[in-house]
């Protein structure tokens, strides 16, 4: 089942007007509670949030089960049942970049995907403090605020991109990230909203993650794909799968060559 991409893309658009923003800056203490660790932040906006697009989702698509980052930290068996490949899910993240949230900065999004039969359907990232929306589904190419994406040009050279590595570890900590970090700019991805629009926008080149969760990824991988991008796994070439993976990297490029360069260029075959 394909839903209204538009329709959905204006309800995640009034939820995080109304239960996100205006909490931008005005979080109270109680607001504010940590989950992993001191710098995994939730807030009341999450919670909020999380709540009403899973009543709205749920409501446009009722046979789909809905897994969200909020409802998935406090079960997390939910994520098994992505292997019930028969099953369609809302993968939800409410407030990506919750850290940015609580901190001030403006840059944080809402990330929504559909996936039916293991398959990643469409996608959404709603750029909450810029108000866009970039938009993918299957087989029918990708928007970023209603223009459609376009196939980025390759290069080899100027190349710039995100990092999101600290849950490498043994020789991929050891040997490839020191080669990574000698052939290729990056800067920490804070927000994996935003690295995925600049992504298919072409404003950056590749982004690669040791921690992998499906509502960090599950839509940004279909929107690069669907402008010709490849995200797949470096250990092996696994094209991305949405399910949690830590540890082996994941490697998202607007461009299937540049995904093979990046990989060559560190040291593996």
């Amino acid at each position: 089942m394909i839903v209204d991409p538009e329709k959905v893309a204006g309800l995640i658009a009034e939820i995080a007007e109304e239960e996100i923003l205006t909490r931008f800056g005005a979080l109270a203490e109680g607001d504010i509670d940590t989950k992993s660790g001191p710098n995994d932040f939730v807030t009341a906006a999450d919670h909020a949030a999380e709540a009403r697009l899973k009543k709205a989702l749920c409501g446009l698509y009722p046979a789909a089960d809905f897994i969200g980052e909020e409802s998935a930290a406090a079960n997390p068996s939910l994520t098994a049942r992505l292997d019930t490949e028969d099953r369609a899910f809302w993968i939800v993240d409410p407030l990506d970049g919750t850290r940015n949230f609580v901190h001030g900065r403006e840059e944080f999004g809402t990330i929504v995907a559909l996936i039916e039969k293991g398959e990643i359907r469409q996608g959404w990232i709603y750029a909450i403090p810029d108000k866009g929306c970039a938009i993918g589904s299957k087989g029918d190419g990708a928007t970023w605020r209603g223009e459609a994406l376009s196939h980025p040009a390759p290069k080899q050279t100027g190349l710039a991109g995100y990092r999101g590595v600290g849950s490498l570890q043994g020789p991929w900590k050891e040997d490839w990230l020191p080669r990574f970090r000698e052939n290729f700019e990056s800067e920490p991805a804070r927000c994996s909203a935003y690295a995925y629009i600049n992504l298919a926008r072409g404003i950056r080149d590749f982004s690669v993650y040791s921690r992998v969760y499906p509502w960090d990824h599950a839509a940004g991988v279909l929107i690069v794909r669907e402008i010709g991008g490849k995200a797949a796994y470096l250990s092996d070439g696994a094209p991305y799968r949405p399910r949690v993976t830590v540890g082996t990297p994941l490697l998202v490029s607007g461009h299937q060559d540049l995904w093979d360069f990046i990989r060559t260029e560190t040291g593996l075959s």
